[in-house]
């Protein structure tokens, strides 16, 4: 039920990359009628953090790496993009150009409309700090050791949590309920485009 697209961010990813062309082979090959969940993966944060290092150098991310990848997993309605190096965790609103494109905080129902991404670097070494600046798509933080847990009940409906290591018990959470047809953008009488974008 999930489709996962891992980038290696210690290699080449700007666009004339083999990798660039690779994860977006990845990314277009998902069949959600199959595979309704979609997540991306990297070490580095190629997407949103609220890390000191980063906000210092005025980015919140890696150098380039949300300006290039940001406009495939809106594409591809990319649920949720996945990033450690950080260590701590934080969750944003679902985000598209530094903009929250939803309110809701723990219900996402309905139709794609942007990435949440998650910075899940809780699993060893030092903590890392937040930055003092106010990052307006930031919904949730824990500078703590812990792990994420994703759970899909069926192919409409998924529970995000996030859990400390140190007692188990969830800290955050949130749910997605859609169909496959929300995501396709199906019309009223069902007429959906192919359930795969590769060519």
């Amino acid at each position: 039920m999930f489709h996962f697209c891992i980038a290696d961010s210690e290699l080449d990813w700007q666009e004339e990359s083999e990798q660039y062309k690779f994860i977006e082979e990845c990314l277009a090959s998902a069949d959600r009628q199959k595979q309704p969940w979609f997540i991306f993966i990297s070490h580095r944060v190629l997407g949103y953090s609220s890390n000191s290092w980063l906000a210092v150098h005025g980015s919140f991310e890696e150098p380039m790496g949300r300006g290039i990848y940001q406009k495939l997993w809106q594409k591809y309605k990319v649920d949720i993009a996945f990033f450690g190096h950080v260590h701590n965790y934080e969750r944003s609103c679902p985000v598209y150009q530094n903009y929250c494109v939803s309110d809701e905080k723990s219900q996402y129902l309905g139709i794609f409309n942007a990435t949440i991404h998650v910075v899940a670097g809780g699993g060893g070494s030092h903590l890392s700090d937040y930055t003092s600046l106010n990052t307006t798509w930031s919904i949730f933080k824990d500078q703590d050791f812990g792990f994420v847990k994703l759970t899909a009940f069926n192919h409409s409906a998924l529970l995000f949590e996030y859990k400390r290591s140190s007692d188990g018990k969830v800290y955050d959470k949130f749910w997605f309920s859609r169909e496959y047809k929300d995501i396709l953008g199906c019309d009223s009488i069902g007429n959906c485009p192919s359930t795969t974008l590769a060519q």
